[in-house]
């Protein structure tokens, strides 16, 4: 009796092993997929002399400045973010991010 509930316990360990190993394995996959597949930017927008300008999605530029949009008048959280860059991905929402400054 103690041989078959070693067994039991044996292939029990090795089957949560395996749906350990898999669900790890599929982290890893679902993680590298993820980062493979991002998009670069078609631009950026970055403040710039206290006016939102639109840069190359490299950072080269600036290809436009909006001088109606004034970054000292935005929310706090909407200066640091265009300090850092904020990435725009295409036309659409090039033009919803200007709308929500004030454009």
């Amino acid at each position: 009796m103690e041989k078959k509930r070693l067994h039991g316990s044996a292939l029990y360990l090795s089957l949560l092993g395996a749906v350990a190993f898999l669900c790890l394995a599929a982290g890893i996959w679902w993680l590298l997929r993820g980062q493979a597949g991002k998009a670069q930017p078609m631009y950026l927008l970055k403040d710039n002399a206290g006016h939102v300008a639109l840069y190359a999605g490299d950072g080269t530029g600036p290809l436009a400045q909006y001088d109606e949009i004034y970054t000292r008048l935005l929310p706090e959280s909407d200066v640091l973010a265009l300090q850092q860059g904020v990435p725009v991905y295409d036309e659409t929402e090039l033009q919803k991010r200007l709308e929500d400054y004030g454009l």
